[in-house]
């Protein structure tokens, strides 16, 4: 199977599609983010996880230039790591930053599923998130994993460093809060 993607995908190219897959994702949750929250402003489900989803959002940014700033805040470290990966992978360059951070892409689409669930309706960043964050995460996974770049010890040892990643991700929702009242 790996030689018909070697084909169309070069791995390089693979994880220089990371900073794309991830604009286009957070460009459909700034786009929708507004009028989700406008809808659910005053009409809040009455589950314990739709009222938490909700407050989570507000202290995120309601807006959808607060989640700009965090855009940008974002892509800058994605784009640093992925450039830092595709620079240094002919040489047999560690991806254990690349895997982390794709961890973290990874994880977060299910998130934007469980929202879709309580909602029981369409969440901001649910279409990307099936159709564009999964298959781009398991493709990039399957290619890593069939070119020795990554094995079992080293998705292990990235768990620590995505945990860590998420509270330098989280100082973008600060910057956009700060920023844009």
């Amino acid at each position: 199977m790996l030689e018909v993607l070697h084909k169309f995908f070069y791995i390089e190219t693979v994880i220089w599609l990371f900073p794309v897959i991830f604009m286009f994702h957070d460009l459909e949750e700034i786009i929708t983010v507004e009028y989700f929250m406008t809808k659910y402003k005053n009409r809040v489900p009455k589950t314990f996880l739709a009222r938490l989803t909700l407050i989570v959002k507000k202290k995120l940014g309601t807006k959808s230039a607060q989640l700009s700033i965090n855009a940008v805040w974002i892509l800058l470290i994605i784009s640093f790591i992925t450039f830092m990966t595709a620079y240094h992978l002919p040489n047999e360059g560690n991806v254990l930053l690349f895997t982390a951070t794709l961890n973290v892409f990874f994880l977060q689409a299910f998130s934007h599923i469980g929202q879709t669930v309580i909602f029981k309706g369409y969440t901001p960043g649910i279409i990307t998130a099936l159709f564009i964050v999964i298959p781009y995460s398991l493709l990039t996974y399957y290619c890593l994993f069939e070119l020795g770049h990554i094995d079992r010890q080293l998705i292990v040892e990235s768990i620590p460093i995505s945990i860590l990643m998420v509270p330098i991700f989280l100082i973008g929702n600060l910057l956009g809060r700060r920023l844009i009242r």
